[in-house]
């Protein structure tokens, strides 16, 4: 930074205020679509975020001006946060419910709080971005900037606390790209307590095919696998992915004679909708967040990282379906429907074809969602998940720091014991070769 810019602060309650180009500018590896400008602006546009949500979008802006008589977005937008006010804790996937009823002994509300979020999403990214092209230090003092502001937005808009959830932690620069670390590193500047969970995560250590992985498998594993697969096959039931929409029937019906994966139409898009609305009142009494504007919307804006894997019988009937998304080495599994239980079919629509699509693809990981013991049970490892928390209240905030660390010893003992069974052999000393070694002479 020269010597006569300065970095300024502001909190933007719509995205639209915001350059996309900008937002975007910010994004790293896998970042896309969950935190892009397209996909968060559209929540806010199509009404899934907002007061009747319990989700109020704040963001926090970081520009940095270089004539101190500028306006602040006539500056360069170096730095940002998804922030909203949490009315609720739903949608989150991070418990704390126990904080609660603890602020109430201290006399405080725990709701209005702030969260660095993507909102419905349990997905592991970037939350405090800055520009990947600046200098280590200063992204590290851009990070610890932006949880600055949320502190003092908390201060000064009585909000409980501050919670920084899902952000990119130790060990996700295995899975990805090099150059890609944990945002943890300036909790301890900013006094905001890490936490950590497991989630249940496909990691492709670089397998050629779907059979590459079940060998991987422990024999009682690998043989119920197959069994489901064989029983789904017999019934005459096919999953397919399409990926990206097509605005129109007949072009769906030329895109049929292309290669895999086909595109989907406005009426597929539709019926899974249906299918996702129907299975959440089914099973939880309630509508769920995401609307068939913002369906729509995706479908328009984010092409083909937006994937639906359809599920039809013989009769070419769609009997179930998932939403994904796809980063650039990660897919991520979101949202499930079924017209009716058909056995293992949630299995395949939403754990065995994605993987297989992860596989041939050389995706590095797949992450298929918040909980599932079932998930352990097929191949998914148990993954540490991380969230950082502040409290306004000082003494509120030591009792909750001493809570978190004791509780990361039994975190660690759960994901121990799921390791143990975890039906995934031990990795090899040297993992399967590189896919791109599979044939030297590919090299022109």
């Amino acid at each position: 930074m020269n010597a006569r810019s300065e970095l300024r602060v502001i909190v933007c309650p719509q995205l639209s205020s915001v350059s996309s180009t900008a937002w975007d500018a910010l994004l790293e590896p896998d970042d896309a679509p969950l935190l892009s400008w397209a996909y968060l602006q559209g929540l806010e546009e199509t009404g899934c975020v907002g007061e009747h949500s319990g989700w109020l979008p704040l963001h926090l802006l970081v520009y940095r001006v270089d004539d101190a008589r500028a306006d602040e977005t006539d500056g360069l937008l170096v730095a940002a946060a998804p922030a909203y006010v949490k009315l609720h804790s739903d949608g989150e996937w991070v418990w704390d419910q126990e904080w609660t009823q603890l602020s109430s002994v201290f006399g405080e509300h725990y709701y209005p709080k702030l969260v660095l979020a993507v909102p419905f999403n349990p997905v592991t990214g970037g939350r405090l971005l800055t520009l990947p092209h600046l200098p280590d230090s200063e992204r590290h003092e851009l990070r610890a900037l932006l949880l600055r502001a949320a502190q003092h937005l908390c201060e000064s808009e009585g909000f409980s606390s501050a919670h920084l959830l899902f952000p990119r932690g130790p060990g996700y620069r295995d899975d990805v790209a090099s150059s890609l670390g944990s945002q943890l590193d300036v909790l301890a500047s900013a006094t905001f307590w890490p936490r950590r969970q497991t989630q249940y995560h496909f990691h492709n250590p670089g397998y050629r095919s779907f059979a590459d992985f079940l060998a991987e498998l422990r024999s009682h594993r690998r043989n119920t696998i197959r069994r489901e697969r064989r029983q789904l096959a017999e019934a005459g039931i096919t999953v397919d992915t399409y990926c990206g929409w097509t605005p129109d029937a007949e072009a769906h019906k030329a895109s049929i004679a292309t290669p895999s994966p086909r595109r989907f139409t406005t009426a597929e898009l539709d019926q899974l909708h249906d299918l996702y609305v129907g299975t959440s009142l089914r099973y939880t009494g309630e509508e769920p967040y995401l609307s068939r504007a913002f369906f729509h919307l995706c479908a328009q804006r984010l092409g083909d990282r937006l994937e639906l894997v359809l599920a039809r019988n013989r009769d070419g009937q769609l009997l179930a379906g998932a939403w994904n998304l796809r980063g650039d080495t990660r897919r991520y599994g979101r949202y499930w429907g079924e017209a009716e239980h058909v056995p293992f079919l949630h299995f395949e629509v939403c754990f065995y074809h994605p993987i297989e699509r992860c596989i041939a693809d050389g995706y590095r990981a797949f992450e298929p969602g918040h909980g599932g013991d079932q998930k352990l049970l097929r191949g998914f490892r148990p993954t540490f998940t991380y969230s950082a928390h502040w409290f306004a209240q000082p003494a509120l905030h030591q009792i909750v720091g001493k809570y978190l660390q004791k509780e990361s010893s039994f975190v660690d003992a759960v994901r121990g014991f799921e390791n143990q069974r975890c039906p995934l052999k031990e990795p090899p000393s040297s993992v399967l070769a590189p896919r791109d070694s599979d044939d030297e002479s590919a090299s022109d």
